[in-house]
């Protein structure tokens, strides 16, 4: 077992940097099943860096500074029921990129966009002969 990294996190762990990270939470929590592993605020109650689990991996989020101005990420995540994921994303207020579809390489998956301009992809393997490398 490494003792580099914080149980529960991958190697690679995405960090979102966001003007309203409260905003951001709901929108996870309410569209992706986001369940919250940290939350910190600071003196003025406003979040400084908090820890989510999305479908089984930690992401991690907090405010933007001069140094580590506001960024949008695209992720594409493998779920079991990416239909499912895509609806839930839509109710809880993410517009649509594409709806979900079959693809030639091997999956199908659609695509949302949350208000902070973030990309979400859901995706499952359909064909797993045409993803294998």
């Amino acid at each position: 077992m490494s003792t580099h990294i914080p149980t529960g996190f991958a190697p690679i762990t995405p960090y979102f940097l966001l003007e309203d990270p409260d905003a951001f939470v709901a929108f996870a929590k309410a569209g992706l099943g986001a369940t919250e592993r940290m939350l910190h605020r600071d003196d003025e109650g406003r979040v400084v860096h908090a820890e989510l689990d999305v479908f089984g991996s930690v992401i991690e989020l907090g405010q933007p500074r001069a140094e580590f101005p506001k960024s949008r990420m695209a992720l594409h995540i493998f779920v079991p029921d990416p239909d499912a994921a895509y609806a839930r994303a839509l109710a809880a207020g993410a517009k649509s990129l594409y709806e979900v579809q079959g693809h030639e390489y091997g999956e199908r998956s659609g695509g949302v966009e949350d208000a902070f301009g973030n990309q979400w992809y859901f995706a499952a393997v359909t064909d797993a002969a045409k993803r294998s490398v």
